[in-house]
């Protein structure tokens, strides 16, 4: 192909991969600074927040480690969870703030998706049309919709497992140190990005090495590449992996991932249902919105569109590249397994022989695996098997190439056929909704100590939007990222008495409150450096705003107070 028509190529495939993107992002495209991806009531809020401190961290010249401005009065350690989204998009933020810079961050991961399947997918098959459709086919993946909807921005990066994955292919062409370690380079950075990633990244080039290493076990270059290739990828993962680690297993860890918690988030929370997988239409098991009254949505669903035209791939290739699906065949069943979790889930109920749950391969990977028992989504290893099928549709489409059907065109319909089952007939929610971030602007005038937000007894995930006005005041605040309750308030009789009368049903305070438990509760609390408390009236029934708001006012200065706040000083 000459040059030319290899960039116009590939020019038209960026196109289309911006052009969805675009429409997937189009709800917050109107308002790029106040409007972020996602719902509501799910990780929007922390999420924008993260990028907001790391750049702040960064920007005074500390690295994004530890902060205090969470868990008041200790702080502790934190790791951003999507660490290199805030460093890719750190311009953007320091210019048009941490809202735009997360949704920058989601749109640039959305074309990667497409970049990376089609670097793959040609590389792989050679075929331009089906590297086009496997790009699209990918980065309209059900489960990325279901993660945007979430507002979980690092799921999104798995472009760059693609792109670590075409490096692999490059280097096994032709193997050499230099080549490994560029391949080895870029599996690593894929695990920078997002951990699940590396690890998925890593499973995949295993299948894809390890046949050509036993094909070719005489072979003393490849040998030396390999070995090369995995001091690289070592290289790059070891100190961010070492301090990602850390930073959940210390004693003042703001986000935690102790075995037994991981465990049973996987048994009890993050289920993988196996008729998910297959099963069309607004349809969730687990629903974690009827069970546990979150609007997360846990979507597997792989797509008729895309499943059964890339198992008919090898149908339609003659013997060589034929034999070339196969690592990719193992590739999409083997993550179809491991999606599957550690025990056989099927129509919302474990499988049971006799009286033992069914195990899973995915329960040795928990055991055995370094980190393995990290790995708290056993669901989002359906990436893997979907971008293991992107590439078998792009194999499809050389095969239909080969017996004369024009190619562009099947290559088109294909991905416009999966496009449309993703958007409208999958378990994916579009158009996907769009969060107003934004604070109360009487959040600016906070100063001079930490801030605590009422009422405390809504769910975790719809309480972070108080992180919003944090981002105006800048002060100090209680609450952690997973922690139902503030440590705080298990020590000190006042924050204890605020929440006895949230969560009492008598509509007036008791007559006789432990007066003098409280002024000594109180002045330990503006010791320790409590300015400021703010009651958030919506989520408040109406005789519970009263009795609280009847509380403080005889324990502190009101300050502000409107249809939507009412705020309370807290003078030495």
């Amino acid at each position: 192909m000459e040059p030319t028509t290899r960039t116009r190529h590939h020019l038209v495939a960026v196109s289309l991969f911006l052009a969805l993107a675009l429409t997937l992002m189009a709800p917050v495209l109107g308002d790029f600074r106040h409007l972020a991806l996602g719902h509501e009531n799910n990780d929007v809020w922390n999420h924008v927040w993260g990028y907001w401190w790391f750049a702040t961290e960064l920007r005074e010249g500390s690295l994004p480690l530890h902060t205090r401005l969470l868990g008041w009065p200790s702080g502790g350690q934190l790791w951003f969870i999507d660490a290199m989204g805030g460093l890719l998009t750190l311009p953007i933020n320091l210019l048009w703030g941490p809202v735009a810079a997360y949704n920058a961050d989601m749109l640039l991961q959305m074309v990667l998706c497409g970049v990376g399947a089609y670097t793959l997918a040609l590389r792989v098959t050679g075929s331009w049309p089906g590297a086009v459709a496997a790009g699209l086919a990918f980065m309209s993946s059900p489960h990325f919709l279901g993660q945007a909807y979430n507002g979980i921005s690092e799921t999104l990066a798995a472009g760059w497992m693609a792109l670590a994955l075409a490096a692999v292919s490059w280097a096994l062409e032709q193997p050499s140190p230099r080549r490994a370690a560029v391949a080895g380079g870029a599996i690593g950075f894929a695990a920078l990005c997002n951990w699940y990633y590396g690890l998925f990244t890593g499973l995949t080039a295993a299948v894809l090495v390890l046949p050509t290493l036993w094909r070719q076990r005489h072979d003393r270059q490849l040998r030396w590449a390999l070995l090369v290739g995995a001091v690289a990828m070592g290289g790059v993962v070891a100190g961010p992996l070492a301090m990602f680690r850390a930073s959940m297993a210390g004693d003042d860890a703001l986000v935690t991932r102790r075995e037994q918690f991981v465990w049973m988030t996987l048994i009890l929370h993050n289920m993988t249902d196996l008729v998910s997988l297959f099963r069309p239409g607004h349809h969730y098991s687990p629903d974690l919105k009827a069970v546990f009254d979150e609007d997360l949505i846990v979507v597997v669903y792989l797509g008729h569109a895309l499943l059964w035209p890339a198992l008919a791939a090898p149908l339609l290739l003659s013997r060589r590249p034929r034999r070339r699906t196969r690592p990719w065949l193992i590739a999409a069943a083997g993550f179809t397994l491991l999606t599957l979790g550690p025990y056989l889930y099927v129509a919302g109920h474990y499988v049971t022989i006799g009286d033992r749950w069914i195990p899973l391969p995915f329960l040795a990977l928990f055991r055995w695996l370094p980190m393995g028992s990290s790995v708290s989504h056993a669901y989002r290893f359906v990436i893997g098997a979907c971008l293991a099928l992107s590439v078998l549709l792009a194999f499809l489409v050389r095969g239909l190439q080969a017996r004369g059907v024009p190619a562009l065109p099947a290559a088109l319909t294909l991905a416009g056929l999966r496009i449309a089952e993703s958007l409208y007939a999958s378990p994916a929610v579009f158009p996907l909704p769009a969060t107003r971030f934004e604070a109360h602007p009487v959040y600016a005038a906070l100063d001079g100590g930490a801030v605590w937000d009422l009422p405390v007894g809504i769910p975790v995930l719809a309480r972070s939007r108080y992180l919003a006005g944090q981002v105006l005041h800048g002060q100090p605040v209680p609450y952690s990222l997973n922690d139902p309750t503030p440590p705080f308030l298990y020590r000190n009789r006042l924050g204890q008495y605020i929440i006895e009368l949230e969560r009492s049903r008598v509509a007036f305070p008791p007559h006789e409150p432990p007066v003098l438990d409280l002024v000594l509760a109180r002045e330990q609390l503006v010791a320790e450096g409590l300015r400021w408390i703010v009651v958030h009236k919506e989520p408040l029934p109406a005789y519970q705003l009263d009795k609280i708001a009847a509380f403080l006012d005889l324990v502190a200065t009101p300050a502000f107070d409107d249809d939507a706040v009412r705020i309370y000083r807290l003078d030495p």
